[in-house]
């Protein structure tokens, strides 16, 4: 007898009955099922941000409803908790299933409109003909059906069919807000607006399932999504069903916890594809990278991203090791799309500076906006709970009522966000940075102590493209352009305002020997402006360069004491808004 095949990664896999049947591992998490059905809503909502596991989930609760796949419940549920514990409502409905990732959002807004109603038209295609024997249509009826142009008319048709024929009925909806984020985020609200506010066909879709709800002409819902900006959008408000992404129970329904991971890794340690002495740092850097979502205020567990779990483990299988690019490029994608919040007519706009003061401080307090329409955008606690729906912030503590103390999550997102400021300042600049040379001169940094070709070279080009105009954001402006670049290099990593022996270093950067045994070098800088009426004569621009580097000395003498002297260096940067006025090395 053959020993069995070690279980494949479900890396990018949606579909669960593919999951469970060709030999894939599989993180349970069908006993939600079973708290699901507890609510008194039958009508849900759940958000998470992307790839978390979301399309799984749902595809997990399709087949367990699905009338047709009667005869295969033992076959794919067999060896999970619902399998073991069935509901009573397994396999009892009929499912009409929609997903809306891949609908078009670019060219023109009919060009949007039809891709919508071909991909409606043939997801109920598929859904007549697969429960044709349930509800006894004739193939004339199905046809005049399918022959109705507009989606909404066409989903209000098949609804009330299925009302007259007293069929139970569960409507599903995977990645409701896909295409509408895209549209908002690459074309605009303009556009945005033509689908989810008037006569647009996106708010009249959805305004059918409303009145199927009120109705109870659709007995259940369930709908998946990344904000609440879209649904609030279409039905001027969350008001269709229950938004239960909060709910505390539910916190590790997406995503994986840490023991969850740590079984994962074991089982491929114990099936010698992961190596024993990689077991520990695996984890490690997945707890640094991919980890730390909480979605409640109350848990205690915190949740790794699945999708980034599941590529590292791939990525080690393939290269035998552990993969020095740590960052899924799908990813690194999805978290792109984010270009028009900052940036406005070829300008920066004030998100930008906010989301500079993220990215400086770590951390930033605001309300936890749980609905908010895209002209609530502008107001800050708005943005901010958009930027938490979408994964760059997770919640650290309650600060008062329902105000949040919001963190970066992992080093993932926070370098994925470095590079979309650099992406934004490039742009609006035109900045001549070249990633390549740059990197080398990291390089030199990290390995060999060399800093100041690296920083000429940054501030050089900085100086060149920036103009006394846009020069708005001071110090904090120039901290975040430098933590940018610096964010580049994986030959080291790069912090700002830590604490050290009592003070707090603005730049602070040491080797990430994770990638790189090589490197070797901490810096400790710290970065002073001065204002043109401090330097506008000589004397006064002596004097005052003459006394913040006397208090940057002290600074980093303080600092400093807690590091190896021999590979740690000191530097002092001293700015204004015209050129750099001092570039040293505290010996």
């Amino acid at each position: 007898m053959k020993p069995n095949k070690p279980k494949r990664i479900p890396y990018g896999q949606s579909n669960y009955k593919s999951v469970a049947t060709n030999n894939f591992y599989y993180v349970d998490k069908t006993h939600f099922i079973e708290k699901i059905e507890e609510y008194g809503s039958q009508f849900l909502f759940f958000l998470r941000p992307r790839r978390f596991g979301k399309s799984l989930f749902l595809s997990t609760l399709h087949h367990y409803y699905d009338i047709n796949r009667k005869e295969e419940f033992k076959e794919l549920f067999g060896d999970t908790y619902i399998g073991k514990n069935p509901t009573g409502l397994q396999n009892t409905y009929l499912v009409l299933f929609f997903s809306f990732g891949g609908i078009q959002s670019y060219g023109t807004i009919e060009n949007t409109i039809n891709s919508f109603n071909n991909r409606i038209t043939g997801q109920i295609e598929v859904f007549l003909k697969l429960n044709q024997k349930h509800i006894n249509l004739t193939d004339n009826e199905i046809q005049k059906i399918l022959s109705i142009e507009n989606a909404s008319d066409k989903l209000d048709t098949l609804i009330n069919k299925l009302n007259i024929k007293k069929k139970r009925f569960y409507l599903m909806i995977d990645e409701y807000d896909n295409f509408g984020n895209i549209i908002l985020t690459e074309y605009g609200r303009k556009r945005y607006e033509k689908l989810t506010h008037g006569a647009g066909f996106l708010r009249n879709f959805f305004a059918v399932i409303k009145e199927g709800t009120l109705s109870n002409r659709v007995e259940r819902l369930f709908i998946t999504g990344v904000s609440p900006l879209v649904m609030a959008d279409v039905s001027s408000g969350f008001n269709i069903g229950s938004n239960i992404s909060l709910f505390p129970e539910l916190n590790s329904l997406a995503g994986f916890t840490e023991k969850e991971t740590e079984e994962l890794i074991d089982y491929y340690v114990d099936n010698n594809i992961i190596k024993k002495e990689d077991r520990d740092n695996s984890l490690q850097i997945i707890k640094d990278n991919y980890n730390s979502y909480k979605f409640n205020e109350d848990v205690k567990e915190t949740i790794i991203n699945s999708d980034m779990v599941l590529y590292f483990v791939n990525e080690y299988i393939a290269r035998k090791k552990i993969p020095v690019d740590i960052i899924d490029e799908n990813i690194r994608t999805d978290y792109g799309k984010i270009k028009l919040m900052i940036v406005k007519n070829n300008e920066l706009n004030g998100n930008f500076n906010l989301i500079s003061k993220i990215l400086t401080e770590k951390q930033i307090t605001s309300q936890l906006v749980k609905t908010f329409q895209v002209k609530d955008l502008i107001m800050h606690n708005s943005f901010i709970s958009l930027f938490y729906y979408l994964g760059f912030l997770t919640i650290k503590k309650i600060k008062y009522a329902n105000y949040v103390t919001f963190r970066i999550p992992n080093k993932v997102i926070e370098a994925i966000m470095w590079d979309y400021v650099r992406k934004a300042v490039n742009q609006t600049h035109k900045l001549q940075i070249h990633d390549y040379e740059l990197l080398e001169q990291f390089y030199e940094m990290a390995v060999n102590g060399t800093w100041r070709p690296a920083l000429e070279y940054i501030f050089t080009r900085f100086y060149d493209a920036i103009s006394l105009r846009d020069f708005t954001l001071k110090e904090v402006g120039t901290k975040a352009f430098l933590l940018a670049y610096f964010n580049l290099s994986t030959f080291f990593t790069t912090q700002s305002e830590i604490e050290s022996n009592k003070g707090f270093i603005d730049i602070f950067i040491k080797p990430y020997i994770d990638t790189d045994e090589e490197a070797k070098y901490t810096y400790i800088i710290e970065l002073k402006y001065l204002k043109s009426n401090e330097i506008n004569t000589e004397t006064k621009k002596k004097n005052a360069i003459k006394k913040v580097t006397k208090s940057a000395e002290n600074q980093l003498e303080q600092y400093s004491k807690n590091y190896d002297k021999k590979l740690t260096k000191k530097l002092i940067i001293i700015i204004s808004a015209k050129k750099l006025l001092k570039l040293e090395e505290v010996k």
